[in-house]
This record gives structure tokens, C-alpha cells and sequence, in this order.
């Protein structure tokens, strides 16, 4: 039994001939469909991206200049890792932990220090989404889109620039997502698909070593193996077939069950492990792997107190209730001093609305090809979306706030892109270039509530902050 689809000779045949039922890859003429087909110009504006999102989120990384937020947990337990190795903030996994000692051995025990490596996760984030949508896409113009449009969500700006765990979760999960259709969509060597599954594979078991809630999208890809696993058992056939179904025939498989197990059950696994070592060498014992599994299952499932921008998972798609992470006068003043002439610093994890409601809806739009066409990008983003976000309505502990939503709003870029250039016969370029520059205009004017670089008076903030729910 094999569990990832590899395309027939039938179906490559039909897509040089232009079949129809392979529905090739849609590019635009001319020079830009060189563009869009080139792996050269992909690797280039990868690497574009990279440098320009690192650039992007270091550029002011300093403001504000004291811990703020939930960095007021993660800066101490970071500063106690370097120190002596001491283990402070026991109920998640260590790596994100590190990663943000490894920023303060780098740079110091200062703002640059704290939030040098989450502004490079969050680079690493934008350039794993572009290099999701291309192996969906097949096309550099199209995936450029979905990458833009996640830069202008406004959550990833805000996320990559504060010493959290959040921003390497959502990296590590985007290079799975990357990897995981890399490997899915592969339609010429099996090698390159075990290696695309393995790394994809560490890369779910480093996401879950950053917070427990990796586990959720590593759920979700198995479960779409296994359903693929179970359909080939029972020998389904479609009336039908076409190339982007995310089922196909078994005469063509990609990598066989024992190589997904080795993939996506020890790879992950072993990632997981290996990042408690500096933690067992201390203890001295193997044991305190096991110790710390149970500390976790101990605080995540006892009593939590309230606060006062908690909010539940099923009111998080209306966005009612964004967190705070910062609201400060300039210059110290009591909140009262707020004015034009004393504006304050603020930090607002406010997904932009003008690419958050669009983008739940082409949410459903993926749900809808994936299970009325079978199609298989449909599928990985609706997947990805709804096994990141549905776990949270059996969370044992109930605090919950809203950008444990952040991973799953990586997903409306892609699924946006889907919309736009998936969903008739020919691609919407006029619109989708229309839609982008109203979401750029958007980030630039919430700009000021995403970055403290950008004091906001009253006048500007009530014109941003449209509902008592987000203030």
C-alpha cells in the first residue's frame, strides 16, 4: 500500500497534449511566463524574500526597548538556559526556548538579543509559505501573491518582532507544509519524495519541540496519509481521474508505507527527542525526557487563571477579541496624559481585517474543491487551516487566546491564491493585483498599531480600532 500519489503516464501524456482533465499549470504570456516557470527565478525571489523579510522585521527591533508581553516569561527562562542551563517555564518544550538564548548569546542580554531569532523565524516563515505556494502552484508570479498577502496579514509582522515561542512554531510548521507537498506532488523520483518527507517530517517534530500545538498540523498530515492509505486498501476508483486529484492510482506510487512511517512518525519523533539533550545531559538521566513529558501533561491540564484578552477557540474566525502586547505613553506618562501631543506605543496582535475575512472565505472555497474536485492543493490548505485551529475545542486547560489562531491564518495567503487563479478557467491576474495592493494599503495603515515604532494618538487609534471587542 503506497500513500503518496505519483502522476501516471496517462496523465503526463494528457497534460503535453493539453487535456483537458490534466488542467496544466495556467501562466501568463510572454516574458512573465518564463518568469513563472523558471525554477532559476523562483530560487532568486526566494532568496529575495528571505533578505527582504529579515531586513523588513529587524529594521527598529529595539522599540520598545524593556520586555513587554509574554516576553516577561520567555526572556528570564532564555536568560536562565544561558546562565547555568536552569529549566523556567516547564509546561512547553525547550527549542524556541533556546532559539532565544542562542539570539542573546549572539547579541547580548538586550532588545536586539531577545528578538534577533524570531525576526530570522519569521523571514524563514515568509519563505517557506512562497515555497508551499510554489509547489502547489508550479508558478513564481502565483506564489508570490500568496507570500505577499501573508506579509500583509499583519500577525507574522507582529509575531516575528517579540521574543515568543509562537513565530518558531509557525516557521517550523511552514517548512512541514512546504516539504509535505513537495513530496505529495512529486512526479518524477521517488528519492527526492522520502527526502521531502523526511525533512518534513523533522520539521513537524521541531514545531512540536517549540509548543505542544505542533502536534496538531502533524496530526492533520497523517491523517491525510492514512486516508490516502485507506482508499487504495479498498481499491477506490474514480469515475473520472485527473492529474490533480489528491488520490491516485497505487500503479504509481511516490514512497510506500514503511518509508511514511520512517518519515512522518521516526523522523518527527527523533527531531522531538534530540532537542531535549542539553536537558537529559544536565539531569544526567534519560528519565528526565519522560519527567518533562509529564510536568507538561500536569500544567497544561490543571486549572488556569483568567485574563483579561482570553478568548475561545469558535469566536477566533470573527476575530472579536485580539491581544494587547503593548500600550504605553510616550515617555512613561499615566495613560490618562494620552493625547495628540503624547501619543502612545502600541502593539495589537490584529490580524488586517482586509485579508482576514477574504481569506476565511477562501478557506471554504478550499474545503469545497478538495471534496467536489478532489483537488489536491485544496486539500494540504484546508487540512493545514482546520487541523491547526479544530484541536482547540477540546483543550483541557480552556485559556485560550487568539493567536493560537496564527498558525492557521499562515493558510489564507495560499488559499487566497487558490481563489484567484484556481477557481475559473483562466487566472484572475487584474483582480488578484487589485486585492494585493488594498491589502498593502491596509498593513501600511494598521502599521501603527502592529509596530511601537509608530506612536498612535487617540484620533489614529480610534480610527484602526473599530470594536470595543478589540480594544
Amino acid at each position: 500500500m503506497s500513500l503518496i500519489p505519483f502522476e501516471s503516464r496517462q496523465a503526463t501524456e494528457a497534460r503535453a497534449a493539453g487535456g483537458e482533465s490534466a488542467r496544466a499549470p495556467r501562466v501568463v504570456p510572454g516574458v512573465a511566463a518564463r518568469f513563472a516557470g523558471s525554477r532559476v527565478a523562483a530560487g532568486l525571489a526566494g532568496l529575495a524574500i528571505f533578505i527582504g523579510a529579515l531586513v523588513f522585521f529587524r529594521w527598529g527591533l529595539a522599540t520598545p526597548s524593556d520586555v513587554y508581553f509574554d516576553e516577561t516569561w520567555y526572556v528570564p527562562a532564555a536568560r536562565a538556559l544561558l546562565k547555568n542551563g536552569e529549566i523556567l517555564r516547564p509546561e512547553h518544550p525547550p527549542l524556541a526556548k533556546m532559539l532565544i538564548e542562542a539570539g542573546m548569546a549572539l547579541f547580548g542580554d538586550n532588545p536586539i538579543g531577545w528578538r534577533t531569532m524570531s525576526a530570522l523565524a519569521g523571514a524563514v516563515t515568509l519563505l517557506a509559505v512562497f515555497a508551499w505556494s510554489c509547489a502547489m502552484f508550479r508558478d513564481t508570479v502565483q506564489a508570490l501573491f500568496a507570500t505577499a498577502v501573508t506579509l500583509c496579514d499583519g500577525v507574522l509582522y507582529v509575531q516575528s518582532r517579540i521574543a515568543m515561542l509562537d513565530i518558531f512554531l509557525m516557521a517550523f510548521g511552514a517548512l512541514a507544509l512546504a516539504f509535505f507537498t513537495f513530496a505529495f506532488l512529486e512526479r518524477g523520483s521517488r528519492r527526492l519524495a522520502l527526502l521531502h518527507s523526511i525533512l518534513g517530517g523533522l520539521c513537524l517534530g521541531l514545531a512540536t519541540a517549540c509548543k505542544l500545538s505542533g502536534l496538531f498540523l502533524w496530526a492533520g498530515l497523517i491523517a491525510v496519509l492514512l486516508l490516502i492509505g485507506l482508499m487504495r486498501l479498498w481499491r477506490v476508483r474514480f469515475e473520472e481521474p485527473r492529474a490533480e486529484d489528491f488520490y491516485l492510482s497505487p500503479q504509481w506510487p511516490a514512497i510506500g508505507a514503511g518509508q511514511a512511517v520512517v518519515a512522518y512518525v521516526a523522523a518527527p519523533v527523533l527531531a522531538y527527542f534530540l532537542t531535549y539533550l542539553p536537558q537529559i545531559i544536565r539531569a544526567g538521566s534519560v528519565v528526565e525526557f519522560f519527567a518533562a513529558q509529564r510536568r507538561m501533561i500536569d500544567i497544561m491540564t490543571g486549572v488556569s487563571a483568567t485574563h483579561p484578552y482570553a478568548s475561545l477557540w469558535y469566536t477566533w474566525p470573527a476575530m472579536t477579541r485580539p491581544v494587547w502586547a503593548l500600550f504605553q505613553v510616550v515617555g512613561g506618562g499615566a495613560a490618562s496624559a494620552w493625547s495628540a501631543q503624547h501619543p502612545a506605543q502600541s502593539i495589537v496582535g490584529l490580524a488586517n481585517p482586509f485579508v482576514f475575512y477574504p481569506g476565511e472565505i477562501a478557506i471554504l472555497f478550499c474545503l469545497w474543491v478538495w471534496i467536489a474536485r478532489r483537488d489536491g492543493a485544496g486539500m494540504i490548505v484546508a487540512v493545514a487551516f482546520f487541523a491547526q485551529y479544530l484541536p482547540w475545542a477540546v483543550n483541557p486547560k480552556g485559556l485560550e487566546f487568539f493567536y493560537y489562531y496564527f498558525p492557521s491564518i499562515l493558510c489564507l495567503g495560499p488559499a487566497l491564491a487558490l481563489v484567484f487563479f484556481r477557481s475559473g478557467t483562466k487566472p484572475h491576474y487584474g483582480l488578484a493585483t487589485g486585492f494585493l495592493i488594498v491589502a498593502a494599503l491596509a498593513f501600511a495603515f494598521y502599521l501603527p498599531v502592529y509596530s511601537a515604532q509608530f506612536p498612535v494618538d487617540p484620533d489614529g487609534f480610534a480610527a484602526r480600532i473599530w470594536f470595543d471587542g478589540w480594544r
